[in-house]
C-alpha cells in the first residue's frame, strides 16, 4: 500500500470508530447521563444550576436565562432565590445511589427521560426530564417531579416560566 492509501485507510478507520461514540452522546438519555456523571454518594452531579458553562451546555436557552436571573437576584439581595434546592437530586443535600435512566419518548425535537434513584429516604425518587433540541443539541427544557400536590414540582414553574 502506498503512503496515501494507508493515511486514507487510517482516517476512514478512525472516523468509523468515532461515529458511534459521537451518535451516543447526542441522545436525550446520554445528555441526562452526562448530568449525573459526577454523582456518587459523596459528590454532587455536574452543577448545571450554578456553573454558567454547564448551564449553557445542558439547559435550554430560556431555562438557562431564568436560572441565571434567579442566581443573580439571590446573590444581589443576599436571600435564597426561588430555587432553593438542587433539582437534579431533588434535595438540599445531594446523594444519589442506584441511578436508573429510562428514555420515555422522542418526538421530533422533543424528548422525555425518566430518572430514578435512591437518596437518604428508602423510597425511590423519580424525576422527569423534558428535553428540546436547540442548535442540533439536546438541552433540558424542564425537570419535574410528579406526585401529590405537596411533593410535585416543576423547575419551570418555580422559575415562573411557561
Amino acid at each position: 500500500m502506498t503512503r496515501t492509501y494507508k493515511l486514507a485507510f487510517g482516517l476512514m478507520l478512525a472516523l468509523g470508530l468515532a461515529a458511534p461514540a459521537l451518535a451516543a452522546e447526542t441522545t436525550p438519555e446520554a445528555v441526562v447521563q452526562q448530568i449525573y456523571s459526577g454523582k456518587t454518594p459523596t459528590t454532587k452531579s455536574l452543577d448545571i444550576i450554578d456553573n454558567a458553562k454547564l448551564r449553557a451546555k445542558y439547559l435550554s436557552k430560556d431555562l438557562a436565562s431564568a436560572v441565571k436571573k434567579d442566581n443573580d437576584e439571590s446573590a444581589k439581595s443576599g436571600d435564597v432565590g426561588a430555587l432553593d434546592f438542587d433539582p437534579v437530586s431533588d434535595s438540599q443535600d445531594p446523594m444519589i445511589k442506584d441511578l436508573k435512566i429510562e428514555p420515555l419518548q422522542v418526538q421530533g425535537d422533543k424528548a422525555q427521560v425518566k430518572v430514578s434513584f435512591n437518596t437518604y429516604d428508602p423510597k425511590r425518587d423519580e424525576l422527569l426530564y423534558d428535553l428540546v433540541k436547540e442548535g442540533g443539541q439536546w438541552r433540558v427544557f424542564n425537570i419535574s417531579k410528579q406526585g401529590s400536590a405537596e411533593d410535585a414540582w416543576s423547575l419551570r414553574q418555580i422559575l415562573s416560566l411557561k
